[in-house]
């Protein structure tokens, strides 16, 4: 039972606290990989936390030892004592419908977010493929359209689209520029990032935690897609194409757009010119990062691991 309290306690300090901290955070923009992967870390770390803290309850017991029959004896008969009371056995109902109730709404809240943002695309695809024309020399589709807007559909054959308006607007400078940050979109993947954060969200609408590390992380990949973009053509042609193409109005729900709700951030970010993180401090901050994650692991199996040698079950209480 202790173990479970741990858990419990480290899920709701983290989920309270941690996206306040982590969004007051001063180097975030100045390192967007490292600071998605806190915010995934967060995020896992919390269900997990709550998920092994119910699992905790409903298996409390690990058996080691020589003696295999012998153990599996003893633990069978402890487990039988554990479970046979009215408070043991409630406590088990209450700890397997924890996990399974968290385990459950989160897979289907990622899944159901994957699936409608697949659907989308679709849609979206269908209908460019009769009114958008392929440029070869791009590698993209063009559309006409008075909006000066370029995006991409990520997935199986992804697809960066160009406005009429937009190639008008452009120059060749920023016109590579935009073309860089779509194909950094397309091949990083982050619509799947954005999908996973997105899917907690709606799994778990009622946790602030996930609704900020799904804004947080969209706009985290559109920073990583701009340095991408900086690498080819500059951090000042970069932020005069991001505010050449600041209208998104056309842009599909399902798409990553150069141009967004936080075009002005981004562009004053580039503007600033601020230096990226060292790795005196990125190495150590993900390994931060990745030990939030794996501590409700240490902390649900640390029991077992005490015991590990000993010729005796544990039960952790």
């Amino acid at each position: 039972m202790n173990v479970a309290l741990i858990l419990t306690a480290y899920a709701a300090v983290l989920g309270a606290l941690g996206p306040w901290a982590l969004r007051r955070a001063a180097w975030l923009d100045r390192a967007p990989r490292l600071a998605i992967l806190a915010w995934q870390s967060l995020a896992v770390a919390v269900v997990g936390a709550a998920t092994l803290a119910g699992l905790t309850l409903v298996v409390p017991a690990s058996a080691f030892g020589a003696d295999l029959a012998a153990f599996l004896n003893a633990c069978v008969l402890m487990l039988r004592a554990a479970y046979a009371t009215p408070h043991g056995a409630l406590a088990v109902t209450a700890g397997l419908a924890v996990s399974a109730t968290i385990v459950v709404r989160a897979l289907y809240g990622v899944a159901a977010e994957l699936a409608a943002a697949r659907r989308e695309r679709c849609r979206h695809l269908a209908v460019l493929d009769m009114v958008a024309h392929r440029d070869a020399d791009l590698g993209a589709l063009v559309l006409e359209h008075s909006a000066a807007t370029a995006y991409c559909l990520p997935g199986r054959g992804g697809r960066i689209v160009l406005t009429t308006s937009a190639l008008a607007a452009l120059d060749e400078r920023r016109l590579a520029a935009v073309l860089a940050h779509e194909r950094a979109h397309l091949r990083g993947r982050h619509h799947l990032l954005v999908a996973i954060a997105r899917g907690l969200k709606r799994a778990f609408p009622v946790i602030p935690l996930f609704a900020v590390a799904a804004e947080e992380i969209s706009r985290l990949t559109e920073l990583v897609a701009d340095d991408a973009a900086v690498k080819r053509a500059g951090r000042l042609t970069v932020a005069d194409a991001l505010l050449t193409l600041a209208d998104d109005r056309m842009t599909p729900a399902a798409a990553l757009a150069a141009s967004g709700r936080h075009t002005g951030r981004r562009v004053r970010r580039l503007l600033g010119g601020s230096r990226p993180l060292k790795a005196a401090v990125v190495v150590p901050a993900s390994i931060f990062a990745l030990g939030m994650m794996t501590a409700p692991v240490a902390v649900a199996a640390a029991p077992a691991v005490a015991a590990a040698g000993q010729n005796y079950c544990v039960v952790i209480t």
